[in-house]
């Protein structure tokens, strides 16, 4: 039988397809222990790594265990689903705290691939095709609020993806497709963390 993941990212073979995701349920009391985590390790992880081997032990330092070993587990599976999917030798990879609004317009990454996955705090924010107006993407209002009113042609329909959801993205790279609309959810000036994972194929790898 095959596994949720790779039932859901079998389906981005189609052209029609520029997201999938699957939910998981997470450990009990890992948010909490990941909170104090940030709190002490505030520097993000983020570093080009080789498959299939590489070190992840620097992403999760200062976290006690079990929840360090479970989450090192956890990252590497999910970095793997991902070079299995894009045939990708190597892929960045960024894992720790954000209390920033890393991108507050609705945009398509650069790249062929990406996943992200939030273990604390509120989720990536994303648009199905038919809610997105693709002209507007081109050249957008400097002003977040005015380009998303341009871009979203329904509010209602932006998807917020919840603690422990697996997002895996088509990129402006990914050859004969359009990629997937989306954004980081506004948190700057609440005293929210989100501990995000995102891995991303790089270009020619």
């Amino acid at each position: 039988m095959l596994s949720t993941q790779t039932r859901n990212l079998s389906t981005l073979a189609r052209s029609e397809v520029n997201l999938v995701s699957w939910h998981r349920e997470l450990p009990s009391g890992l948010d909490a222990q990941l909170v104090e985590w940030a709190k002490r390790f505030p520097a993000q992880f983020d570093e080009t790594v080789c498959m299939p081997s590489y070190d992840l032990s620097a992403a999760t330092r200062g976290l006690a265990e079990p929840a360090r070993a479970w989450l090192t587990m956890d990252v590497a599976l999910l970095i793997a689903h991902l070079a299995d999917l894009a045939d990708a030798r190597r892929l960045r990879v960024s894992f720790g705290a954000v209390r920033t609004d890393q991108c507050r317009k609705f945009h398509i990454d650069y790249v062929r691939y990406r996943l992200v996955t939030t273990y604390v705090g509120p989720g990536t924010e994303w648009i199905p095709d038919e809610a997105v107006r693709r002209e507007a993407l081109d050249h957008p209002p400097d002003c977040p609020c005015d380009a998303n009113k341009e871009i979203v042609r329904d509010s209602s329909a932006i998807r917020h993806a919840v603690p422990g959801e697996v997002i895996v993205m088509k990129g402006a790279l990914h050859p004969g497709h359009r990629g997937a609309v989306h954004r980081s959810p506004p948190i700057e000036g609440t005293g929210r963390v989100r501990v995000v994972l995102i891995a991303t194929t790089v270009d020619g790898s």
